[in-house]
């Protein structure tokens, strides 16, 4: 009897039930990360009245002002984006402290913890947002410290990884004075146990099911350029949040990225009305060759242009000048020519001398885009032109070829064409080729001198997502 008793308690200690969401909660965070986000503030704000000596309530609101914080930037105008982003800073900012002075004094139970720990967590993110890197640190170090109370006190408790994993894996990305004040304040950063805690959350968690998935995919699709890796949490989020815009048309624009286009065009049959972009649109169109659809959803984008971001608006017109030359449309090219930036101006430059080439590289990706198989593929490539005098659009045929042939796990094929895009003078082409060599060598074994060349150019090409992403080879190869 008394050994049933004490594996009774036992089990009682170590086993606690999660905690779930009441029905009100889920459909909070439902709204939430569907982008209802007025409803999700609304019904929040009512347990607020009801509750006001509890967190909760405080950071399902805030959590929703932080999802709600993205659509704001980027319905601003480019000019008035920085100041606009400044004060919607301020606004969050203070909120939140207003909140964290309510309750930090109070004797709260694990579950209440953990969301006024959250709470900490989300003014951290906004102070760094605002450069605010002292207060940030500050705001995460207690956000942490709260965080291994609620484990402390129940290590099943998996939302709590959440937070911790942002934490681990934001401090080591840093450098310079953020990463000296971070070290001061002992936030050292790990980006495996990063991203260990963040999956961890992702897969356990009960509360921060949205959270934890587009934490995730800005870590891989944004920080290390890592589609393949972000694309189960692009699926699994959309699948249970359809109508998250934001999140679905950056699913569509990573898949046109990687000429995808029959998952796309299934997302654009089965989604409701006005959820994809017209520049979404108008890009999925200029892949397939569509040009007169191309160009009009391009235009109608750059109506709402305060909705794109400056990279997006910049493409959009150099859609609609580059299909308008194709269909003869003069009038059109030379109505938005002028507009295009100093990039997009040297590639039409480039298109209109060396017009027989850049046809056929057109109809060569117009190919890819309808997933020809690889045999036709490599049968229209041998009716090439000779592209010897137009030197960026032989790198760009090397790119491509490199593609193709790692879409179809054909590695060493690719790795030939990556390693002829390295000579390139064109830092695209290169951290193009460098990124796929990273994804060869991890899914296929090779020279291990091989990959600490790779390792040390990396390196020397300094940019942060090649380096992070190499981090793995690094593990594969024990370098």
């Amino acid at each position: 009897m008394k050994t049933l008793l004490i594996l009774f308690l036992f089990a009682a200690v170590n086993y606690s039930a999660p905690y779930e969401p009441s029905a009100l909660d889920k459909q909070i965070i439902n709204l939430t990360f569907n982008e209802d986000f007025e409803q999700a503030k609304k019904l929040a704000q009512e347990q607020i009245r009801i509750s006001p000596t509890s967190p909760k309530y405080y950071y399902y609101y805030i959590n929703t002002k932080i999802l709600e914080y993205y659509q704001k930037v980027a319905e601003l105008s480019p000019e008035k984006r920085d100041e606009g982003r400044k004060i919607l800073n301020k606004e969050i900012i203070d909120y939140c402290e207003n909140v964290v002075g309510k309750f930090e004094k109070t004797k709260l139970d694990t579950e209440n913890k953990f969301y006024f720990g959250s709470i900490y967590g989300y003014l951290g993110r906004i102070y760094g947002i605002d450069g605010s890197w002292w207060s940030a640190f500050r705001s995460g170090s207690k956000s942490r410290n709260l965080m291994e109370e609620v484990l402390k006190a129940d290590a099943q408790f998996y939302d709590a990884y959440l937070v911790l994993g942002m934490l681990y894996y934001y401090a080591d990305r840093l450098s310079g004075i953020t990463g000296f004040i971070a070290s001061v304040l002992g936030m050292s950063g790990d980006r495996d146990k990063g991203l260990n805690y963040l999956q961890l959350a992702y897969d356990k968690g009960t509360l921060v099911y949205g959270q934890a998935a587009l934490t995730l995919i800005e870590v891989y699709s944004s920080l290390e350029d890592n589609d393949a890796a972000a694309f189960k949490y692009y699926t699994e989020f959309l699948r249970k949040y359809p109508k998250s815009k934001r999140a679905l048309n950056a699913y569509c624009q990573r898949l046109l990225g990687l000429y995808e286009l029959n998952k796309v065009a299934a997302i654009i049959k089965s989604s409701e009305q006005n959820l994809i972009d017209h520049y979404t649109l108008a890009r999925y169109n200029d892949l397939l060759g569509n040009s007169e659809a191309a160009v009009a959803f391009a235009e109608s984008a750059l109506e709402n242009e305060n909705t794109l971001w400056r990279g997006a608006s910049n493409n959009a017109r150099y859609i609609i000048v580059f299909n308008s030359w194709l269909t003869g449309n003069s009038a059109k090219v030379k109505r938005y020519e002028s507009e295009l930036d100093e990039r997009y101006k040297e590639n039409l430059t480039l298109v209109k001398k060396y017009e027989k080439e850049s046809k056929w590289l057109r109809e060569f990706t117009i190919n890819i885009a309808n997933e020809k198989s690889i045999s036709e593929l490599e049968a229209f490539a041998q009716s090439k032109p000779s592209l010897s005098k137009a030197e960026e659009y032989e790198n760009r045929f090397n790119s491509l070829m490199g593609f193709v042939y790692f879409k179809n796990s054909m590695y060493n094929n690719a790795e030939q064409f990556y390693r002829k895009s390295l000579a390139s003078d064109n830092e695209r082409d290169k951290y193009t080729a460098y990124k796929y060599l990273v994804d060869i060598y991890l899914k296929q074994n090779t020279d291990k001198a091989k990959v600490k060349k790779l390792l040390d150019d990396i390196d020397d090409f300094d940019n942060d997502r090649l380096t992070f992403r190499a981090k793995e080879l690094e593990k594969k190869y024990n370098l």
